[in-house]
């Protein structure tokens, strides 16, 4: 049996990821600094181990990491407006952290792979967190140089995932579902989605099929955030919803970019039958 890290594991496409890692029969280390989300995920699933430990604190992570074959590093701070407010914090998690796994797995001779998520604000960086991505993305180039010969660095870039947390669209529900005022940025705003389960397979396939540390991303469709709202007050408004339009934030883009040329905008459309059925 296969034993693997996941840090961020009780996050929402860290509990995607446990289910699908338990199903082909790895044992799993789940890392995360909530003890009791870690408890819930344990009492989830009781086959995993769990390891209290916030990936900036490197003695209590390489605990974690000792026998294990691989790296998912899921674990992030990734609220766009709380990254601006938080450099600090924000650099704390997403680059020393990040680093911590990195040395780690240069240090332990077991570790033969780790794997992360970037996303499309790492591309045309306008605030904190794309510029914290950015810098993992080369982090992950860099050690490849380092340390490539006896571990796989591997990583993803992808836009939003459907109802993950922090996202608009939980927010969006309870506000509608409740009759409280709904708050948009910018209508006309694009982004990319994809759903959980494709962010799982993005993810494995990248680990046993590539063979570089370029982000591998896949063919994403997009949405404007106007549209999108109005399908969420189509299928869960108990009545018409006032709407609050606050335009884009600090550290906003109006459009996402998968690479230097394609982005949101000129992407593929998700269509009104394929998001009722996932909203």
């Amino acid at each position: 049996m296969k034993k693997v890290a996941i840090t961020g594991a009780t996050g929402f496409l860290a509990n995607e990821l446990v289910e699908h890692l338990l199903s082909k029969e790895y044992e799993i280390n789940a890392i995360a600094r909530n003890e009791g989300k870690l408890v819930a995920l344990k009492k989830k699933y009781p086959s995993i181990n769990i390891f209290p430990c916030p990936i900036e604190d490197k003695c209590l992570l390489k605990k974690a990491l000792i026998n294990c074959e691989g790296v998912f590093h899921l674990a992030s701070f990734k609220d766009v407006v709380l990254a601006e407010n938080n450099p600090t914090k924000t650099i704390q998690t997403n680059l020393l952290g990040t680093l911590n796994v990195l040395y780690l797995s240069n240090e332990l001779e077991n570790i033969k792979f780790v794997i992360t998520t970037s996303t499309d604000k790492a591309v045309k960086v306008s605030g904190v967190y794309g510029a914290s991505k950015m810098i993992v993305e080369k982090l992950f180039h860099e050690f490849d140089i380092i340390n490539g010969n006896k571990c796989n660095y591997r990583l993803v870039r992808y836009g939003n995932i459907f109802y993950s947390t922090g996202s608009v669209l939980p927010k969006w529900k309870e506000s509608l579902l409740n009759d409280k005022e709904i708050i948009i940025t910018d209508p006309n705003a694009t982004r990319y989605f994809l759903t959980a389960n494709e962010a799982v397979n993005l993810i494995m396939e990248c680990l046993n099929t590539r063979n570089t540390t370029d982000a591998f991303y896949p063919k994403m469709k997009s949405i404007e955030i106007g549209k999108l709202l109005n399908l969420m007050i189509k299928k869960y408004a108990i009545k018409k919803p006032f709407i609050k339009e606050i335009g884009l934030r600090q550290g906003e883009n109006m459009h996402e970019y998968i690479n230097s040329e394609l982005n949101s905008s000129n992407a593929e459309r998700w269509t009104e039958q394929e998001l009722m059925k996932i909203l």
